[in-house]
C-alpha cells in the first residue's frame, strides 16, 4: 500500500466538502498511537516511523459526531498491518448515491495500490509447503530407520523404526508447518504500507528469498529421490 493513498483520500475529501466537515487520522507506529487533524503531520509521522502498524482515515459529518454515528455521514478506512483481519471500510449516509460513489472511489484507490503477494497466501502455496513437509518427513524417516534398525534385534526392525520415526515427525510437522507459513506471511505480507525511502529494497529481498527457496527445493528433491532409491533398492534386494 503506497503513500499515494493518503493524497487520494485527501482529494476524495475535497470532492465531498459540501457534505463532509471533519477529516481525522489515526496512526499507530513503534507501539504508540496518535489521532491527528493535519494531513502533513500524518505524512511526517508516516515517514519518520520505524514500523507503521495501523492507519485509519475518518471522514465524518457534524451530524454523525452529534449523534455518535447514529445518523449523518461517515466513511472510515482502517488499514492494520499486524492483523489484516482488522482492515475495514465503512461507509454510511442517508444519501444512497453518496454511499455508492464514496465506496466505489475508495475501492478504486485501493485497487491501484494492490500488491502482488497474493500468490504467497494462495492455497497452492500452502499445499506446496505441506507436500514439501511430507516428502521431507518420509525421507528423514527412511534415514532414521536405516540408522536405527541395525541396532534393533527384532523382526521387521526397519519397518518398525520407519513407522516410529514417521510418527515423531508428523507430530513435529504440525507445529513446524504453522511456523513456516507464518514466516512466509511475514516475508510476503497481505498489507504493506510502502515507504519509498525505507522499503525500496523490499522487492529485492523477496526475490532473493524466492530464488534461494527454489534452488534449495530443487537440490533437496534431487537428493531425496536419489536417497529413497538407494534405501529401497537395498531392502528390495
Amino acid at each position: 500500500m503506497r503513500a499515494g493513498l493518503f493524497k487520494s483520500m485527501k482529494a476524495l475529501q475535497t470532492t465531498m466538502i459540501k457534505t463532509i466537515v471533519f477529516l481525522t487520522y489515526i496512526i499507530r507506529f513503534d507501539n504508540k498511537g496518535y489521532r491527528l487533524f493535519d494531513f502533513q503531520e500524518l505524512l511526517n509521522y508516516f515517514h519518520q516511523a520505524k514500523t507503521v502498524q495501523r492507519i485509519m482515515f475518518t471522514i465524518e459529518s457534524s451530524q454523525s459526531l452529534r449523534t455518535s454515528r447514529q445518523a449523518g455521514t461517515l466513511m472510515e478506512l482502517c488499514l492494520d498491518v499486524e492483523n489484516p483481519n482488522n482492515c475495514s471500510l465503512v461507509v454510511t449516509s442517508d444519501d444512497r448515491n453518496w454511499v455508492d460513489a464514496s465506496f466505489s472511489a475508495v475501492k478504486e484507490i485501493l485497487e491501484k495500490c494492490k500488491s502482488k503477494n497474493g500468490w504467497a497466501r494462495s492455497p497452492w502455496a500452502t499445499l506446496t509447503v505441506q507436500i514439501s513437509g511430507v516428502i521431507a518427513g518420509f525421507t528423514l524417516s527412511l534415514w532414521a530407520a536405516a540408522i536405527i534398525s541395525p541396532k534393533l534385534e527384532i523382526e521387521y526392525s526397519f519397518i518398525l523404526a520407519f513407522i516410529f520415526s514417521l510418527l515423531i515427525f508428523s507430530n513435529l510437522w504440525a507445529f513446524l508447518n504453522q511456523k513456516i507459513l507464518a514466516q512466509i506471511n511475514s516475508l510476503f505480507p497481505n498489507l504493506k504500507l510502502y515507504r519509498p525511502d525505507k522499503d525500496k529494497y523490499q522487492w529485492l529481498q523477496q526475490g532473493f528469498v524466492v530464488g534461494i527457496a527454489v534452488a534449495i527445493t530443487l537440490y533437496l528433491l534431487s537428493y531425496v529421490f536419489s536417497y529413497i532409491g538407494d534405501v529401497l533398492g537395498a531392502y528390495i534386494k
